[in-house]
């Protein structure tokens, strides 16, 4: 199965948000859109060091199997929020099904069900970034949601990546909870078009 036969859901985005796909015409348009912030704050380094990152992110979402991005594409700058989501087609372990890996994540990851019920499992890590990144952190929120008539061999992960200064500041935690909170309200729309399932 690759991520042409997963059948539609929809999900519901804040106003301003858009799906692309994960593919190096959306993360072109991406950093053209970054460019533009850039210039018009005269910061041709953060420009050419974005411009880097989303190429890095790019061979690094192929690898991952990544196949539609959920980005703030048309909200106002000043209240644009330091997230992004993608959704990649995951497999259970050598043609199995999930569920030693879902397991896991509830023993290992403290892994939560999402919704009451039961079909989105949710888990969080925090990341502290070393190399050019260092001095950063990141918020990664998974959520798994298996696909229909795979018994549960395959899934829909989404992923939530929140960047942050490292540090401990209060504000800063007060952010993260509320972006946090929307990244789960905005997965908990989820659902499998009426004919998936």
């Amino acid at each position: 199965m690759d991520f042409t036969d997963i059948p539609p859901f929809r999900l519901i985005l804040p106003a301003g948000w858009e799906e692309s796909p994960a593919d190096g015409e959306s993360v072109a348009a991406l950093i053209e859109r970054g460019r533009a912030v850039f210039k018009s704050q005269h910061r041709p380094d953060l420009d050419s060091e974005f411009s880097q990152l989303m190429g890095l992110s790019l061979r690094k979402m192929k690898q991952a199997g990544v196949f539609a991005l959920y980005l703030q594409t048309a909200v106002p700058a000043d209240k644009v929020l330091p997230l992004s989501i993608t959704a990649a087609l995951a497999h259970g372990q050598l043609g199995g099904t999930l569920d030693r890996q879902v397991s896991a994540l509830f023993r290992e990851q403290s892994a939560q069900f999402l919704t009451d019920d039961h079909t989105i499992v949710h888990w969080q890590s925090d990341v502290e970034h070393t190399g050019r990144l260092s001095g950063s952190s990141s918020r990664n929120l998974s959520y798994l949601v298996p696909i229909p008539g795979t018994q549960r061999r395959s899934a829909v992960q989404f992923t939530t990546t929140i960047p942050y200064p490292t540090g401990d500041d209060a504000e800063t935690e007060d952010l993260l909870d509320d972006i946090t909170l929307l990244s789960d309200t905005i997965i908990s729309t989820f659902a499998w078009e009426p004919s998936a399932s």
